[in-house]
């Protein structure tokens, strides 16, 4: 391998993601792609591997002094990371900042497995969503909202997510069911309570911030079908066109008697951005309503894994990368870290590839080692579909003969190989499996 002369530390290869650093540099996350002694006098394997815990970067120091790692495959050094000022970061900068969030990560302890309310909870959200797609048609039709419909489906959500956020957290990244033109308010507002219960927030303004996220965009349903629809960019008439179905949306809700006030401010406020390019109003930082700003964040985050049948979709892992690089700019720093935090640097129900070649399924989040989950590897070295998943914990490898990593997010439909049965690999082919047999019928059922 060809060496370019340094010209700065750390050690730059000819090749622009390959870096050459000394041993005291190391970050957990990184990918080692080489060392400066014999691989066959360290117990790493061969072919590179991630930096998952300090015991790693603590033995690895013992065998050499420095090493090459590979940026695409992991995380980069501060330094780098520092020097790469773009006009991301300028306009980052001069964003204003919202005032702190207090945050309570244990407000709501885990008090039911994913296994224990998967059934119900997959249950009480296609209810919500047949019920919100109803209550949109008659939007359209011109008659009023019957709100109450839906309040015994959003309080079963609500509570399932408090009991245990990584169950709705798998439901929404393998819902197996085709897309309703309505489907994307209901994820939304989802993320949202996902988000809300990390951060700590009182449950009366999670049901508040579930409302008003899940109705923020009923005003669309009063704009002609060929704006809702339309791929690509507005022009400048049909945007300002667009743009009213947030009046039409707070003029819909204003008809509601006894509706918490909060729910139309996040109606009319959840297109506002935190460095002041929203609309309607155009308004910054802490002009911005708190609960408005959940579901701006979660909006942005259904759409970024939404296809919208331009493309494959944005792995979760993916899109919360993109999520990150907006920070500051269209929603608070904070808020972007905590739904990073719930998710997982891998969120569960989504793929990656292994330092193995193989493809893997994230089943189960590690909240001490977050770089290596409980996952279903599903293929074979050659992207050959197994016969049986095989479960792996990538945090206890003690008895396993083949060290795995995850390298980064697999984005299944990039692919034109097809596996096994004819389907590609997808997520929405595993949506209840994993969690043991279900024995019984409908809400008398259990998993054993």
């Amino acid at each position: 391998m060809q060496v370019s002369e340094p010209s700065s530390n750390p050690e730059r290869y000819a090749a622009d993601n390959l870096l050459r650093l000394s041993c005291a540099e190391l970050l957990l996350g990184m990918f080692v792609f080489e060392l400066d002694c014999a691989w066959s006098k360290t117990p790493f394997p061969m072919g590179g591997f991630h930096l998952k815990n300090v015991e790693d970067i603590e033995t690895l120091t013992k065998y050499c002094k420095h090493v090459v790692i590979d940026t695409n495959k992991g995380v980069q050094p501060r330094e780098r990371r520092k020097d790469q000022l773009t006009i991301l970061s300028s306009a980052r900068r001069a964003a204003p900042e919202s005032s702190s969030l207090k945050i309570d990560r244990n407000a709501y302890p885990v008090t039911r497995s994913i296994k224990q309310q998967i059934d119900k909870a997959h249950r009480v959200h296609l209810t919500l969503k047949a019920d919100f797609a109803e209550q949109a048609l008659a939007v359209r039709k011109g008659a009023k909202m019957d709100l109450p419909l839906l309040e015994k489906s959003m309080v079963g959500i609500i509570d399932s997510v408090i009991a245990n956020p990584q169950t709705h957290i798998w439901l929404l990244n393998t819902d197996p069911a085709d897309r309703t033109d309505t489907d994307y308010c209901v994820r939304a507002a989802i993320w949202a309570v996902v988000l809300a219960r990390q951060v700590g927030l009182p449950t009366r303004e999670i049901k508040i911030l579930f409302m008003g996220t899940l109705l923020a965009d009923i005003g669309l349903q009063l704009l002609p079908e060929r704006l809702v629809n339309k791929r690509g960019p507005f022009r400048k008439k049909e945007f300002l066109a667009y743009r009213k179905h947030i009046d039409f949306g707070v003029e819909l809700v204003s008809q509601i008697s006894d509706l918490d006030d909060r729910v139309t401010a996040i109606i009319n406020c959840h297109h506002e951005r935190q460095d002041g390019l929203g609309f309607p109003r155009k308004l910054r930082g802490n002009q911005i309503p708190l609960l408005a700003r959940f579901a701006n964040l979660a909006y942005c985050f259904e759409r970024l894994l939404r296809s919208n049948g331009e493309g494959p979709a944005t792995p979760p892992a993916k899109a919360l990368t993109k999520l990150y690089k907006q920070r500051a700019l269209k929603f608070p720093e904070q808020l972007i870290v905590e739904l990073i935090h719930v998710m997982g640097t891998y969120p569960v129900g989504s793929l990656i590839t292994l330092s193995t070649g193989e493809v893997g399924l994230v089943l189960e989040q590690n909240l001490q080692e977050r770089l290596s989950p409980k996952i279903a590897v599903l293929t074979d070295s050659g992207k050959d579909l197994l016969e049986g998943p095989v479960v792996v914990d990538l945090a206890n490898q003690r008895k396993s003969k083949i060290d795995r990593s995850i390298v980064t997010s697999y984005r299944s439909q990039n692919s034109s190989k097809r596996l096994g049965d004819g389907r590609d690999l997808d997520p929405r082919n595993y949506s209840l499996s994993f969690f043991g047999k279900r024995v019984g019928i409908g809400p008398f059922s259990v998993r054993f």
